[in-house]
């Protein structure tokens, strides 16, 4: 109740703003913006699918394959991940501070995504290939750091700059919005691809035939996730392809940006100094979480607590939630164009907060389906704000300090996205440690599904009313918003002017 009562607070106090916001918005407006064709944008929304098909292959499997296929315990994979935290802290924040100094005829972000695009391809390859012959659990394991190392800098080099021109190429509210739209639905295929094709290819994804006692590995399993990993490489070559050919083009009074960029340290000073940007990163850090937790521990999730043994059928329950997001859409671009990015992640954070309670502890597959459609909704709002919110806050610091910064803010908005992952695989270590799960056992006892139930319910709960209090506090909206628009269009005018 104190989430719906603050939620119709806000809507009444905005409605006598609403009219007078929206015909401001509306009237102002960019060129480049504006007359963007619809097949560009559906070629630039492409590039979700290979992204998506990258990075939710990465969260769906890499835990699972390594905890249960190739061996490696619980404490030395969450070190792993910790050593790749420390990473991201110096791969991130580098690649964005690059990227917006980057000065090339072909703009800043374009030469980065490219060259990205079939390293990137050759890493999700590499993801199921580890020197499993060799039987050395230290070998395995410093395989493993080293691939999360390579993905993460791959991965990075393209998404950031991905999201970084997004911001750049859209620059009015109806343009983002439209574009999100179309976006979000490329995320839904990239979706599929990424976990109803696994489980079409890996028969048994934890690695043991069912129905055996003494439970028995199946032989065929990591060839298997080898064929899941090559048909992912080509979806990203095919997509980005597309994506780079007909769907990227940088406007040049934002790449002249370039050379006016900051110091690095001046950069990442006035980056953690934005207030807006500061309540920002409480909802996307919690939010990213969230999202990241399910596919995460889906598998094991899923087998244990669940008793579902058909991998078909934990795909279509995993995809079901980000497929309802994605349908959801429209519901979430008419919030945000009438109400704001904010208004639209506090009723997506409070719509997503019970039901994902209540899925932790289904007693049955259909409970389970049912509830995973209402985590759908709540999703969609988590997915679609915070897009719309970091480009409103990189607009915001284009007017203070005259140099648009997509690349710096992206970067270290990938770096709490990592961050989220290692709080969940920190939170998981200890867990599985503490429930006497710390090499993987096909039969774990009640504790340990207490756990698996604790770590997808009550924790993701707790997380997501902390991210509404952040969400709630966010400060780029009503008048605020409407004068950031036209205090940007004026900027832009002044940039394309000195062009001539």
């Amino acid at each position: 109740m104190f989430f719906l009562r603050y939620i119709f607070i806000e809507i009444e106090q905005m409605f006598n703003h609403i009219s007078l916001i929206k015909k401001k918005i509306d009237f102002m407006s960019d060129n480049e913006s504006r007359n963007i064709s619809l097949k560009k944008k559906i070629a630039f929304a492409f590039g979700e699918i290979g992204d998506n098909t990258a990075m939710q292959t990465f969260t769906f499997l890499i835990f699972t394959f390594y905890f249960a296929i190739v061996g490696v315990p619980i404490l030395l994979i969450g070190g792993g991940f910790i050593l790749w935290s420390l990473w991201n802290g110096i791969n991130d924040p580098l690649i964005g501070y690059l990227s917006d100094r980057t000065k090339t005829k072909w703009g800043r972000r374009i030469p980065w995504m490219a060259a990205a695009t079939i390293p990137l391809a050759i890493t999700m390859i590499l993801l199921f290939t580890p020197p499993v012959d060799l039987n050395s659990p230290t070998i395995n394991f410093l395989y493993f750091i080293l691939i999360l190392i390579l993905f993460d800098t791959t991965y990075t080099a393209f998404n950031l700059n991905y999201n970084a021109v997004f911001s750049e190429m859209y620059v009015t509210v109806k343009a983002r919005s439209s574009v999100g739209k179309v976006r979000i639905s490329f995320v839904m295929v990239a979706l599929i691809f990424a976990f109803l094709i696994p489980t079409l290819i890996i028969e048994n994804i934890l690695g043991v035939i069912p129905d055996t006692d003494p439970p028995i590995s199946d032989p065929n399993t990591l060839g298997q996730y080898q064929l899941t990993g090559i048909i992912a490489a080509i979806i990203i070559l095919v997509t980005y392809f597309v994506l780079l050919k007909w769907g990227v083009k940088e406007p040049k009074h934002m790449s002249k940006d370039a050379e006016t960029a900051m110091s690095f340290t001046i950069t990442l000073k006035n980056t953690f100094k934005n207030k807006s940007f500061q309540w920002f990163l409480i909802p996307a850090l919690g939010t990213w979480i969230v999202i990241n937790i399910l596919p995460t521990l889906a598998p094991l999730f899923m087998t244990h607590a669940l008793d579902i043994e058909d991998p078909i059928i934990i795909g279509i329950l995993l995809a079901l939630e980000f497929i309802v997001a994605a349908i959801s859409t429209p519901l979430w671009e008419k919030i945000r164009i009438s109400k704001g990015a904010r208004m639209a992640g506090l009723i997506g954070i409070a719509v997503w907060i019970f039901p994902i309670i209540i899925f932790a502890f289904s007693v049955s597959i259909e409970m389970a389906f049912i509830v995973q459609i209402f985590n759908g909704i709540g999703l969609g709002g988590g997915l679609y704000f915070y897009d719309q919110c970091i480009a409103e806050i990189i607009d915001e610091d284009e007017i203070t300090h005259g140099t648009r910064r997509s690349g710096i803010y992206y970067a270290i908005f990938n770096f709490f996205i990592r961050i989220s992952m290692i709080i969940n695989f920190f939170l998981i270590m200890i867990v599985f440690s503490t429930t006497d799960w710390y090499n993987y056992t096909p039969n774990p006892g009640v504790n340990t599904i207490l756990g698996l139930q604790i770590l997808m319910g009550v924790y993701p709960a707790i997380v997501l009313i902390i991210s509404w209090i952040g969400m709630y506090y966010y400060p780029i909206k009503g008048e605020k918003l409407a004068e950031n628009r036209r205090k940007l269009t004026e900027l832009h005018e002044k940039k394309l002017s000195a062009l001539k």
